[in-house]
C-alpha cells in the first residue's frame, strides 16, 4: 500500500465504513431476541469436518459443560480470514490443554475449501532467505492444529452470524463452560477474552452491556439513514447530534460527524457545514496527518459527485497550510498535494500547480508516482 493511502485514504475509509455500516443495517433481520452475550450457544450441525487437530478433536454437535469453544466463521476469498489462520493455530496450541476447541466454519463447498488448503502459505521474506530450500507450508498444514470445517447448507451461518446480526467475516464466538455465548468479535482480538473465560475471570455482564450499547447505536444509525433517504435532513441531523452525545469512541464520533457533514451539504446547509468543518479542524490542530486526512475526505466527497460547498473546501485549504511547518517530510508532501487538489477544484490552477511541484520534489515511493500523475494533469490543463 502506498504511503498516500496511509495518510489519507485511511480517513476516507472511516467515512466509507460508516456508509457501508449504515447501508448494511437495512438488511439486518429483526429477530425478536437476537443471539447475543449470555445466549445459549446453538448446537452445531456441520456437514464436513476437514481438519480435526491432527486427531485430537472430535466433531461437535452439543457443547460439553466445562469446556470452552471458539466458533469462527471464514471463507477462502476473505483476506483477513486467511491472515487470522496462523493466530488461530497458535491459540489452539496455547489453549489445547486447557479444554479449548476451535471450530472454524466456511459456508463454501468442500471442493473449494480442499483446493484452497493445497495452496502454499506465503512466508515472510526473511524466512524465505534463511531457508531457501525448505518446502513451503500449505494452508492444510497450517490449519491442521484446529478444527477447520465447511457447512455448505449455511445452517451454522444462520444460527450464529445471522442470528447475532453479524455482517462481516472473520467473526468469532467464544462459547463458555456453561455453553453460553461469552464474546463476539474479530478473532485477532480475542486473546484476552479467551484467556479470562478459561480462567474464570471474564466479566460477561460488562461485555453484554457493551454489545447492547453497540447494537442500539447501530439501530439509531438505521433510523438516521431512513430519515435521510426520505429527505428529512434536519430530523436526521438531530438524531446524529443525539448519538454524538453518547459516542465515546473517537472513530465512531468521526463517522457520525462526517455523515452529519454529508447531510448538511445535501440539505444545502452550507453555513452549518462550514461551522462543523471549522470545529473539527480546530480540534485536529497540531496533528498534521489527521488534518490532512480530514481535508482529503472533504475533497473526495465533492470529487465523487457529492454536494459541494466552496466555503468548506476553503477552510480545508487554510487548515492544511497551517500544518505544513509542523509536518514531517512525507506528511508535508501529502498536505501540499491535498491542498493542490482542492485549489484545482476551486479554480486556482496556478497555485495548485506550484504546490504540486513542491510536493513532487520531496515525495517518495508510490506516493511520488501518484503526485507525478496529478502534476502532469495540472500542466496539461494550464
Amino acid at each position: 500500500m502506498r504511503h498516500f493511502c496511509n495518510l489519507r485514504v485511511k480517513g476516507f475509509r472511516a467515512l466509507a465504513l460508516a456508509a457501508a455500516l449504515i447501508g448494511s443495517l437495512g438488511q439486518v433481520g429483526r429477530a425478536a431476541e437476537p443471539l447475543s452475550i449470555g445466549s445459549n450457544a446453538p448446537a452445531l450441525n456441520i456437514e464436513h469436518w476437514v481438519q480435526d487437530g491432527n486427531g485430537k478433536f472430535k466433531p461437535v454437535t452439543k457443547f460439553a459443560n466445562g469446556k470452552v469453544y471458539v466458533v469462527e466463521f471464514w471463507a477462502t476469498w476473505c483476506g483477513p480470514c486467511i491472515q487470522s489462520m496462523p493466530h488461530l493455530a497458535k491459540l489452539q496450541a496455547d489453549f489445547a490443554d486447557k479444554g479449548v476447541q476451535i471450530v472454524s466454519i466456511s459456508d463454501e463447498d468442500l471442493e473449494t475449501v480442499e483446493k484452497f488448503l493445497e495452496r502454499p502459505v506465503r512466508a515472510p521474506k526473511k524466512a524465505k532467505e534463511d531457508d531457501a530450500d525448505a518446502k513451503p507450508q500449505t494452508y492444510r498444514e497450517l490449519t491442521s492444529a484446529y478444527c477447520l470445517t465447511t457447512d455448505p447448507d449455511q445452517s451454522s451461518n444462520r444460527d450464529y452470524m445471522e442470528a447475532a446480526e453479524q455482517q462481516g467475516i472473520p467473526t468469532a464466538f467464544i462459547v463458555g463452560k456453561d455453553s453460553k455465548i461469552e464474546w463476539i468479535g474479530h478473532p485477532m482480538e480475542m486473546d484476552g477474552p479467551l484467556s479470562k473465560v478459561v480462567d474464570g475471570t471474564w466479566d460477561r455482564a460488562a461485555f453484554q452491556a457493551e454489545m447492547k450499547a453497540k447494537r442500539e447505536a447501530e439501530r439509531m444509525m438505521q433510523e438516521i439513514q431512513e430519515l435521510a433517504q426520505a429527505g428529512k435532513f434536519e430530523a436526521a441531523v438531530d438524531k446524529i447530534d443525539a448519538a454524538l452525545k453518547d459516542a465515546t469512541e473517537p472513530q465512531r464520533a468521526f463517522q457520525l460527524r462526517m455523515f452529519k457533514m454529508q447531510l448538511l451539504l445535501a440539505g444545502s446547509k452550507n453555513a452549518e457545514a462550514a461551522k462543523l468543518s471549522e470545529a473539527i479542524f480546530a480540534e485536529l490542530a497540531g496533528k498534521p496527518e489527521m488534518v490532512n486526512g480530514f481535508a482529503w475526505n472533504l475533497f473526495e466527497m465533492a470529487d465523487q459527485g457529492g454536494p459541494r460547498a466552496d466555503e468548506v473546501l476553503k477552510l480545508a485549504v487554510i487548515a492544511c497550510e497551517k500544518e505544513v511547518d509542523k509536518a514531517t517530510k512525507e506528511v508535508k508532501a501529502s498536505l501540499w498535494d491535498t491542498t493542490a487538489h482542492i485549489l484545482n477544484m476551486l479554480g486556482d490552477k496556478a497555485k495548485a500547480l506550484k504546490l504540486e511541484e513542491a510536493a513532487v520534489e520531496i515525495a517518495e515511493g508510490q506516493d511520488l508516482e501518484f503526485m507525478k500523475q496529478f502534476l502532469e494533469e495540472l500542466k496539461k490543463g494550464s
